[in-house]
């Protein structure tokens, strides 16, 4: 069972947004209120501090910022770098989500791994 499942299903809610190549998702700093199920399109992340740049093509139903889900802010900044689609998940509702369903901390702890390999600073 994946994200979109449970956003399908109700149990977590979700709004889509379509965005363009070249705008800000969020910027490191910000206070975290949104996960992004990324569905379409590629995102590219940077990490001010270090000066890493890396492009992540995301894969359908790619959850980005997952690994922010326990801080205040977030530790990159992401942008679109062609047009994308995304349903927005406020940083609650998954945590609500989290607390109430066990198939989808194991899920999620899947995907936090999954894209701490994908980029460099997601731990740092």
């Amino acid at each position: 069972m994946a994200v979109r499942d449970f956003i399908n299903r109700g149990m977590i809610e979700g709004e889509a947004e379509s965005l363009e190549p070249g705008q800000c998702i969020f910027r490191q700093g910000e206070e975290v209120a949104y996960l992004y199920l990324v569905t379409q399109g590629s995102v590219a992340v940077s990490h001010n501090t270090t000066g890493i740049d890396e492009q992540i093509v995301a894969p359908p139903d790619f959850l980005l910022g997952i690994t922010d889900l326990l801080h205040d802010t977030y530790s990159f900044t992401a942008f679109t770098l062609e047009p994308t689609q995304l349903i927005k998940i406020k940083k609650e509702a998954v945590r609500k989500a989290l607390h109430e369903t066990p198939v989808l901390r194991l899920y999620l702890l899947k995907m936090m791994s999954w894209e701490a390999s994908l980029t460099k600073m997601a731990f740092e």
